[in-house]
C-alpha cells in the first residue's frame, strides 16, 4: 500500500442502459410520452404545437409522428448543455419562461427528451431561435444504445465498456429564414401502430392538458392540433373542455390567499354549502367537481365524443399527469386518488371514476410538497399527497350524501303514494258498492266489471308494498351484515390475541401440573393453578360466545341491560387489551336501564367506540376510558370518553365519514365511527363530537337515544 499523499478522482460515468431507464421503463405510456413532448413545448413560449401523425397504420418505414413549436427554440449551447445532459432540466432553476408569458414551466426532471423513444427509435431534432440565420439539425438514433446495450451485456463484468455519453449523435445546419423559430421533432421507425382510436385517444387526452378553469387562453395563449390520416383527424383543433353546461352537481371550492382560508363542500340539511377553514397540509386550492347522472353523461358524450373519468390535477394551468385514466377497462386504471376503490364493499352506493370530473388546481407557490413523480403516473407518497387525497374523497362524499338524501325521499314518497294509491282504490271500491244499490240491472253489470278491475288493481297495489318493504328490509339487511362483518373483523384480532394468552398461560399452568403433581406439599399451590385455568377457561368462553353472537339474526328485538352490556365489553371481552395497555375504565350508568333494540347492533356500536379508543390512547400515559348517562323524560345521554390524543376542529365535521381514518398504520379502515353513526340514526338518535370532558386532551362523544319506560 502506497503512502504517498497523492489525490486521485474518480468519475461517474453513465451506463448505456440509462437511456431505457430513464426512457421506455420510466415512460411506460404513449400518452404520458406524448404528454411530456408537448409540455416542452409550452415551457418554451409555443403558442401552437402540431402533433402531426403520417401513415401510422399500417406502421411501415414510412411511419412518422412529427411535433412542431413555434416556441422559443434552442442554439447549439443549449443543445449541448441542456438537451444532451441527462436528467438536467435548467426549468428547475428557471421556474418561468421568458417574456412575454412568464409561463409557470411545468418540466422539471429532464426526462422529457426519453419520451420521444417510447414513440419511435429515431429522433431528427430541427430547432432554430429567433432571428438565427440556420437551423440546427440534430439526429438521435435510439436503437444505437438498444444494440450496444445488449453487446454489454455479453461482457464480462471487467471488460472495458461504452458508455452512454460515448455515443455520437450527428448535426449538422441548414439556412432559415430569420424570422422563423421554434422545434420540430420528426419521429421514425415508430414502436407500435396508432390506429384511429389512438389518435382518438391522444385528441381526447390532450383536451385535458390545459385546464379549463385556469386563463391560460386569454394569459398565455397555447392552441394544439391534430393531424392525421383519418377522416375525423385530417386536421382539428384541440379544444378544452366545457362542463358546467352538462353536469348534474356542481361543486366550485375556491382559496383566499389573503384570508389564508380554504373553501370546503359541506352537507347540511339536504343542501350542499360551501365553509371557509384553515389550509391542510397540502396546501391552498381550488377545486371544481361536476357529478353526471346517465341522462347527462349521454349528452356529455354526445357533445365531446368521449367519457366522464374522473378527477384532473394541474399544477399553473397545466395537467400533472394522465394518471394512466387513458385505459378503456376501469380494472387496469391506476386509481391513484382511491376513488373507486371504495366501491369494493358493494354495500354503498359510492360514486366512481365514469360518475365524475373534476380539476384541481395546484400551484408551485401554494403546494410546494405535492411532488410528481418521475414517470408521470404518481405522486411521492408523502403526508401532504395523502392529506390531498383525502380531501378530494371527502367533497366526493359531500355529493354521495346529497344523492342519498334525494334517494330517500324518493323512497318515502314512493312508499306514502302506494300507501294513498290502495286507500284511494278501497275509497272508489266503496262508492261502487254505494251505487251499485241503486243502480239499474244493466248499470250493476258494469260495475261488476269496474269492481272486477279495481279488485286486480288493487292486488297489484297492495303486492307492489309488499315488495317495496320487503326490499327496504334486504336493504338494511345487507348494510347491517357489513357492519356487523365489519366490527367481527377488529374483534377477531383481538380475540386470536386473547386466544392466544389463554392458550400459553394454560399450557405453562398445565406443564407445572404435569411436573409436580401428586404432591401433597403443593396442594394449595395446586388449587391457586386449577381456580386460575378455570377463570381463563371462562373468559375463553366468554369471547367464543360474544363472536358466535353474529350468526344470529339482525331482527331479534330483546329487552337489553345497558350497564350489563358495556360492562361485559369492559371487564370481559376487552379485559385483557385494556390490562396489556394499562387503560383504566370507569361506567357510570343506571344498573337498572333496560332498552328494547337488538343487541347485536348494540354490542357493535360500543365495540368500535372502544376500540377507536384503544388506537387513540396508544403512545398516551394515563389511559382512561369512561362511560356515563343521564336519562331524561324520553331521552337517554350517553357520553363515551377517552384521554387519547383528541379530535381537531377541521376533523370533526368529518370524522363519521366512511373511510376517513387517522389510524391506518393501526388498522383503522375509517368504516368504524361511520357504522356507530348509522346505526345510531337507526335507533332515531344522534351522536356528535363535544369538548372532550379529559383535559387537557381527548375526546368525547355524545350520544343521545328516545327512551321510553
Amino acid at each position: 500500500m502506497s503512502d504517498n499523499n497523492e489525490v486521485n478522482y474518480l468519475n461517474f460515468n453513465f451506463d448505456v442502459s440509462a437511456y431505457r431507464l430513464l426512457g421506455r421503463e420510466l415512460i411506460t405510456d404513449r400518452i404520458t410520452a406524448l404528454f411530456e413532448i408537448v409540455k416542452n413545448a409550452y415551457d418554451a413560449n409555443a403558442n401552437h404545437v402540431t402533433v402531426e401523425f403520417i401513415k401510422v397504420s399500417p406502421k411501415t418505414k414510412y411511419s412518422k409522428i412529427i411535433i412542431t413549436d413555434d416556441g422559443l427554440g434552442m442554439q447549439l449551447s443549449d443543445l449541448e448543455n441542456k438537451w444532451m445532459v441527462i436528467g438536467t432540466s435548467s426549468k428547475r432553476r428557471e421556474r418561468t419562461s421568458p417574456a412575454p408569458y412568464y409561463r409557470k414551466v411545468v418540466g422539471k426532471k429532464g426526462i422529457g427528451r426519453f419520451a420521444v423513444d417510447l414513440l419511435g427509435a429515431k429522433l431528427t431534432l430541427k430547432t432554430k431561435k429567433e432571428n438565427d440565420l440556420q437551423w440546427i439539425f440534430l439526429e438521435t438514433d435510439w436503437s444505437k444504445y438498444s444494440d450496444l446495450e445488449a453487446k454489454q451485456l455479453t461482457l464480462p463484468f471487467d471488460d472495458k465498456k461504452d458508455f452512454f455519453t460515448d455515443i455520437k449523435n450527428k448535426y449538422w445546419y441548414k439556412d432559415a429564414v430569420k424570422t422563423e423559430k421554434g422545434t420540430i421533432l420528426e419521429i421514425e421507425n415508430l414502436n407500435d401502430e396508432w390506429t384511429e382510436l389512438d389518435v382518438k385517444r391522444a385528441y381526447r387526452e390532450l383536451s385535458k392538458l390545459v385546464s379549463p378553469n385556469a386563463n391560460i387562453p386569454r394569459k398565455y395563449p397555447f392552441n394544439i392540433t391534430i393531424k392525421s390520416q383519418y377522416e375525423g383527424y385530417k386536421k382539428i383543433d384541440v379544444k378544452p373542455l366545457s362542463i358546467v353546461e352538462f353536469a348534474t352537481i356542481t361543486i366550485e371550492l375556491k382559496h383566499n390567499k389573503k384570508n389564508k382560508t380554504q373553501e370546503i363542500a359541506f352537507f347540511e340539511k339536504g343542501n350542499i354549502i360551501k365553509k371557509e377553514v384553515t389550509p391542510r397540509l397540502f396546501g391552498l386550492v381550488d377545486f371544481s367537481l361536476y357529478y353526471f347522472n346517465q341522462n347527462d353523461k349521454r349528452k356529455f358524450k354526445d357533445k365531446f365524443n368521449q367519457d366522464i373519468d374522473g378527477i384532473k390535477i394541474y399544477r399553473d394551468g397545466i395537467i400533472t399527469t394522465p394518471f394512466a385514466e387513458t385505459e378503456p377497462s376501469i380494472e387496469k386504471q391506476k386509481d391513484i386518488l382511491g376513488i373507486d376503490k371504495r366501491r369494493y364493499s358493494g354495500f354503498f352506493d359510492r360514486l366512481n371514476s365514469r360518475d365524475l370530473l373534476g380539476f384541481l388546481e395546484l400551484t408551485d407557490e401554494n403546494n410546494p410538497n405535492i411532488i410528481e413523480a418521475t414517470n408521470r403516473q404518481d405522486f411521492i407518497d408523502n403526508i401532504e399527497w395523502k392529506e390531498l387525497k383525502l380531501f378530494i374523497i371527502e367533497q366526493i362524499q359531500q355529493i354521495e350524501k346529497l344523492l342519498k338524501f334525494e334517494r330517500d325521499n324518493v323512497r318515502q314518497i314512493t312508499k306514502s303514494d302506494l300507501g294513498k294509491a290502495n286507500d284511494e282504490l278501497k275509497s272508489i271500491k266503496q262508492n261502487i258498492a254505494n251505487a251499485k244499490k241503486e243502480a239499474t240491472p244493466e248499470m250493476k253489470k258494469q260495475l261488476q266489471f269496474i269492481e272486477a278491475d279495481l279488485g286486480k288493481l288493487q292486488g297489484t297495489v297492495n303486492k307492489s308494498f309488499r315488495d317495496y318493504a320487503k326490499l327496504e328490509v334486504e336493504s338494511r339487511n345487507k348494510e347491517s351484515l357489513f357492519f356487523s362483518l365489519v366490527s367481527l373483523q377488529t374483534y377477531a384480532a383481538m380475540f386470536s390475541h386473547m386466544t392466544k394468552n389463554t392458550i400459553g398461560h394454560v399450557l405453562r399452568d398445565a406443564e407445572y401440573f404435569k411436573t409436580h403433581f401428586p404432591n401433597e406439599k403443593l396442594n394449595a399451590r395446586f388449587k391457586i393453578i386449577a381456580a386460575r385455568i378455570y377463570s381463563e377457561f371462562i373468559a375463553l368462553r366468554t369471547g367464543v360466545d360474544f363472536m358466535l353472537k353474529y350468526a344470529q339474526s339482525d331482527d331479534n328485538i330483546e329487552d337489553i341491560n345497558l350497564f350489563e352490556l358495556i360492562e361485559n365489553l369492559f371487564s370481559n371481552i376487552y379485559v385483557s387489551e385494556f390490562q396489556k395497555q394499562n387503560i383504566s375504565t370507569q361506567l357510570e350508568l343506571n344498573k337498572g336501564l333496560i332498552l328494547s333494540y337488538n343487541k347485536k347492533a348494540l354490542e357493535d356500536i360500543f365495540d368500535n367506540l372502544i376500540s377507536n379508543s384503544i388506537k387513540a390512547l396508544k403512545n398516551c400515559s394515563g389511559k382512561k376510558i369512561k362511560c356515563s348517562g343521564i336519562l331524561e323524560k324520553e331521552e337517554l345521554t350517553l357520553y363515551f370518553s377517552d384521554n387519547g390524543v383528541g379530535i381537531s376542529e377541521e376533523d370533526r365535521l368529518r370524522i363519521f365519514d366512511i373511510f376517513f381514518t387517522k389510524t391506518a398504520e393501526d388498522g383503522g379502515a375509517g368504516i368504524g365511527l361511520y357504522m356507530v353513526k348509522t346505526r345510531i340514526e337507526a335507533m332515531q338518535g344522534t351522536i356528535e363530537v363535544i369538548d372532550n370532558e379529559f383535559k387537557p386532551h381527548g375526546a368525547t362523544f355524545k350520544i343521545t337515544l328516545p327512551f321510553k319506560k
